[in-house]
């Protein structure tokens, strides 16, 4: 006989906010191993039984709903998602839980939003981009490099991504059909490595990467707005450390989490360049505001937030102040899903503008670090609208011997 099985119908929404993640160590030395299902009789290594035995007291204890466990062998710990009964308050279980001494972490299932697309016809929206990309592409495209994108979906047959995409996966389980059809991912991939001389739309700006798809995220099908939550982004970071790009864009924001801000440090410690978008509502954007990442805003968005002062002091190639870099993000044409195009506005379009910038620099300087990259696309900023630093990205990429043409601030500055 065939079993079937009952799918949860309960929108997602309502699932996380019955959630918790925690994790326990899997012991200094031991590699943790996924038994969501195993047998403690069958088990013969008695590290694997103690392990086994701790996550199931700790959810009879709790009276807890196994949703998923996996391993985090890059921190040494196991992960697991639990759901908590009806009469159960979420943060009176939290606070029991983190005085559990087996227990390492534990955390809410949060959500994130990406930073979708505010009106595109913005009084401001021409007066940040003048590179001339013909001219930026004789000196790099981007060759060589990968470009790791945390978002939705992307459109793998898009005619200008089809041969840029080199891996994809979908860590969302309740959105497991959808993919290709997903909007957000197929823009911020669209402005990071559209091929160019295709006879088609537009040029990336940096249209010789590869891109691999990471999806930890979803659009809602009324809103169509598009959300992640942190154990999909726990999941897609489990696999961008395997995986290895040599930049990784992140143009979502939401609460700080340790676990997720633990893997994003090992990323950075893997020598991945780590870009994310700012949301510009806010001073502290996480994960933006991590040290390890490159956190963009935009001029316009900047302008707009009345409650973040503006300083000069991204020229100085220091770290205080609100922002990381700016980059342009206001009615910038894209790719969309079904071999189309659109105009687009947000920070999650600067912070893949800068991704793509990233790809460049790191073509030219292989052994470039996120860190290194901040830094000098801090220093190379120009200053158009009341001293706020916009990146220059002939300034960033060229040498002291080369020239940038049109009114590039790098024809009269001497680096």
């Amino acid at each position: 006989m065939v079993g079937c099985t009952s799918v949860d119908t309960r929108p997602p929404k309502e699932l996380m906010a019955l959630q918790v993640v925690f994790t326990i160590s899997a012991e200094p030395g031991q590699e943790a191993t996924d038994f969501s299902k195993a047998d403690l009789d069958q088990m013969t290594d008695p590290k694997d039984v103690k392990v086994q035995l701790a996550v199931q007291d700790i959810l009879r204890l709790h009276n807890l709903r196994k949703i998923a466990e996996w391993p985090i062998k890059r921190l040494g710990l196991q992960a697991v998602v639990a759901e908590i009964g009806k009469k159960t308050k979420l943060t009176d279980l939290i606070s029991v839980l983190s005085r559990d001494e087996r227990v390492e972490t534990v955390e809410s299932v949060k959500t994130y939003k990406l930073h979708t697309y505010n009106d595109p016809y913005f009084d401001l929206q021409n007066t940040v981009n003048n590179d001339d990309i013909e001219h930026i592409h004789t000196l790099a495209t981007g060759k060589g490099v990968v470009v790791g994108v945390v978002d939705t979906g992307v459109d793998r047959d898009h005619p200008e991504l089809r041969d840029r995409v080199i891996y994809s996966h979908n860590f969302v389980s309740h959105d497991q059909i959808r993919f290709d059809q997903d909007e957000h991912g197929t823009t911020v991939a669209g402005i990071i490595a559209s091929t160019a001389n295709n006879d088609l739309g537009i040029v990336g700006v940096a249209p010789d990467v590869k891109l691999m798809a990471f999806k930890a995220c979803w659009h809602d099908t009324l809103t169509q707005a598009a959300t992640c939550d942190s154990v999909s982004l726990m999941k897609a970071l489990m696999a961008v450390l395997k995986q290895q790009p040599d930049i990784l864009n992140l143009s979502l924001s939401g609460p700080s989490d340790p676990l997720i801000e633990s893997l994003l440090k090992a990323a950075s410690d893997q020598g991945i360049v780590l870009v994310s978008a700012r949301d510009e509502k806010r001073r502290n954007s996480f994960p933006a505001s991590m040290t390890e990442v490159i956190g963009v805003g935009t001029p316009l968005g900047i302008s707009q937030a009345a409650s973040v002062p503006v300083s000069a002091s991204g020229l100085s190639g220091t770290t205080d102040g609100p922002y990381g870099v700016l980059a342009p993000g206001t009615d910038i044409l894209t790719t969309t899903p079904g071999a189309t195009y659109a105009f687009r506005t947000g920070s999650s379009l600067a912070s893949a503008y800068v991704s793509g910038i990233a790809a460049l620099m790191k073509e030219r300087q292989p052994a470039l670090t996120g860190r290194q990259i901040e830094l000098h696309l801090r220093n190379t900023s120009r200053v158009i609208i009341d001293t706020m630093p916009v990146i220059d990205m002939c300034a960033a990429l060229r040498r002291n011997d080369e020239l940038c043409p049109g009114n590039s601030m790098a024809q009269i500055t001497d680096e």
